[in-house]
């Protein structure tokens, strides 16, 4: 089937270890890892010209979180980093999704044992990193080597930024986008070349595909609060206060407006309909589920992220019968918030190790290494200047879904609300939504499953906030 096994966690991720809901990581400070000629660095010093010049290599470990197709690619990735240059020396280790990766960073942290000195993570975990004090920020070393930023999008930047700083290194951007069959589409006498671009459309689309007899339900999704969450961004809403915890530490959720009992209702009316078909929670085999459904016939439509457009291409020989197109998320009406994830520079390493995760930071960066890593997995390249070239042009005109993200992206602004939201317990308040989409389904009234919905993503804000005295 067309379905992706690997970063799909980007949505909610995920896990077979996961840190409970609202666990928070102890505040550490640097260590020694391994001999070294000179004192070990402040926390948030990143000497980034430390790098010795005797022919011996600096070794660095990166934990990552990328499995499937998108692992191999990244592993690639670092071979050749590792090939053309003589300095360093990195091994990745692959430690499960992204939460099982937050999970064992957190033991890790808590039984004082060696972290690595580069870890991936998705966006949510952002509040955390920096409430653990384990991770020089990334500002640090840009402002340590006069590192040039222009090339990135401003709102990819935000996404990254507490307090003006840049506190980790953007690496792999994507976003959510609707998967569809055309042939569906030409059967039920609608325009393959035209999906649905709006929640009202999406609604539309649907009754037509199902009146049509085309299949039995319209949409397949199982209960993620990623979706949701682009709803509400699209909306024009913040998740939560302070500008979606952009100018002060999140306190309350923002989740019983009349948009967002709006959205519930949308939701409730398909559902009731039969035109929304719910595969499952957020589970691997409930995220396969959705996109077998379409698969089988059973749906028309899907909603995931665009970093699974490398898995499923790799399978569309196995669904002869399916036309796989991708359009864009088909919001309320604004830009959706930046999805995916990034790496963290972290404060349990020398000043020659910090100097050599930098290096590999900047290199992974560099548009070259972008393009390679967009064309063989789906995820949006971190730079502009990428959309120049020729390899990737050409991609986007043999498969034009590679392209999607990339321009829902480029047309969102800067301001707050497009920028997804900093919550010390993220994990909490996504339980508290996916808890909420569950009573929806089950028959809840939306006006009270959103008041529902917000007590329990404030009593994790709250609970997280309590714990690390914030």
């Amino acid at each position: 089937a067309a379905a992706c096994t690997g970063d799909d966690d980007d949505a909610s991720p995920s896990t077979t270890v996961s840190p409970p809901a609202g666990d928070s990581l102890p505040a550490t400070t640097a260590t020694d890892d391994g001999p070294t000629s000179t004192p070990p660095p402040e926390p948030g010093e990143c000497p980034a010209d430390a790098l010795p010049d005797d022919g011996t290599p600096v070794e660095i470990t990166f934990w990552h979180s990328m499995s499937a197709t998108t692992g191999v690619v990244l592993e690639e990735l670092l071979e050749d980093y590792n090939a053309v240059q003589t300095r360093v020396r990195v091994t990745p280790v692959f430690q499960g999704g992204y939460a099982d990766t937050f999970g064992k960073y957190v033991n890790t942290v808590r039984a004082g044992g060696d972290l690595p000195a580069l870890v991936q993570l998705s966006e949510i975990y952002l509040q955390q990193m920096v409430d653990s004090e384990t991770v020089v920020p990334a500002q640090d070393c840009i402002n340590a080597v006069g590192y040039d930023l222009t090339d990135f999008s401003p709102s990819l930047l935000d996404q990254y930024r507490i307090g003006g700083e840049l506190v980790t290194m953007p690496f792999q951007l994507a976003n959510p986008v609707l998967f569809y069959d055309g042939n569906d589409f030409v059967a039920a006498g609608l325009d393959p070349a035209a999906p649905p671009e709006t929640l009202d459309a999406l609604v539309a689309t649907s009754r037509t595909l199902v009146e049509a007899g085309v299949v039995p339900s319209a949409l397949a999704m199982n209960v993620d609060a990623w979706p949701f969450e682009q709803w509400v961004t699209t909306a024009g809403e913040a998740l939560v206060d302070h500008d979606n915890g952009r100018t002060g530490r999140a306190e309350a959720s923002l989740l019983g407006t009349d948009s967002v009992v709006d959205i519930l209702t949308t939701l409730r009316v398909m559902h009731d309909d039969g035109l929304l078909l719910v595969t499952g929670g957020v589970a691997d085999q409930a995220s396969l589920a959705r996109f077998l459904a379409v698969a089988q016939g059973d749906a028309s439509m899907t909603i995931a992220s665009s970093a699974s457009l490398g898995e499923i291409y790799q399978q569309i020989a196995l669904v002869p019968d399916v036309d796989v197109r991708v359009g864009p998320f088909p919001g309320v009406g604004g830009s959706t918030s930046v999805g995916g994830g990034s790496i963290y520079l972290t404060t349990d390493t020398t000043a020659e190790q910090r100097a050599a995760a930098w290096d590999l930071l900047a290199w992974l960066d560099e548009p070259a290494q972008q393009v390679r890593w967009s064309i063989g997995t789906g995820y949006v390249p971190t730079r502009r200047s990428a959309a120049d070239d020729p390899e990737l042009i050409a991609l986007w005109e043999e498969r034009p879904g590679f392209r999607v993200a990339w321009d829902q992206l480029s047309a969102g602004g800067g301001a707050a609300v497009g920028v997804g939201p900093v919550i010390g317990d993220y994990l909490g308040v996504r339980a508290a939504i996916e808890s909420g989409l569950e009573s929806l389904y089950a028959g809840g009234e939306p006006a009270v499953v959103a008041a529902e919905l917000q007590d329990a993503a404030d009593k994790a804000i709250a609970d997280y906030n309590r714990r690390i005295g914030g």
